[in-house]
């Protein structure tokens, strides 16, 4: 390595927390925002939805809700405001935040359930298949293959049944199982 680049000898996990706490030139922004993984890395999810919900989260800290303004989040994510909002409902109808509506600001919540989404769920089974045929196939085909089957309505199709079958308990009476009903879903 160039001796005259200086880089951080520390990982990535203890590095990081020390820059959020730095507070040498200004101590406005300490702190800092867990991302899971799964959310990052999520395919479900656009880059905005991807920001809109880290700036949530960056705002209920230690709350299990928050209430920034969409101007607030767009200023923050570098969007206009309806995109904000164009996102904020695709969230909320992918069920990864639960939104109360009021005059002033709306008041945004984490779901109990959001390890079940299915957006995630779905993500992360298609990051396994990955890792089985990565070193099977091309990369970048295998980037577009995976970005086509996430635009299609096969996908989608497919979300909607798994959102269905987490939401409803399997019960077995009367000779039809709720896998039955699922699976008669249009």
């Amino acid at each position: 390595m160039n001796a005259k680049f200086n880089y951080s000898r520390e990982a990535a996990n203890v590095y990081l927390p020390k820059i959020a706490q730095e507070s040498t030139f200004t101590d406005h922004h300490k702190g800092f925002t867990i991302v899971p993984h799964k959310f990052l890395r999520c395919y479900g999810l656009s880059e905005y939805e991807k920001l809109i919900l880290i700036d949530l989260w960056s705002y209920m800290g230690d709350n299990h809700h928050c209430y920034p303004s969409i101007e607030t989040i767009a200023r923050n994510v570098s969007c206009s405001s309806k995109t904000v909002e164009r996102h904020m409902d695709a969230l909320a109808k992918k069920g990864l935040v639960l939104v109360s509506n009021s005059q002033r600001n709306n008041t945004y919540y984490l779901p109990n359930d959001m390890h079940k989404n299915p957006y995630l769920l779905l993500s992360e089974k298609t990051h396994e298949f990955i890792r089985e045929v990565r070193n099977t196939v091309n990369d970048y085909k295998l980037s577009q293959w995976i970005k086509g089957v996430v635009k299609s309505e096969v996908y989608h199709e497919f979300i909607i049944k798994l959102t269905y079958t987490m939401k409803h308990e399997f019960r077995f009476d009367k000779g039809e199982t709720e896998l039955n009903r699922v699976q008669a879903i249009p």
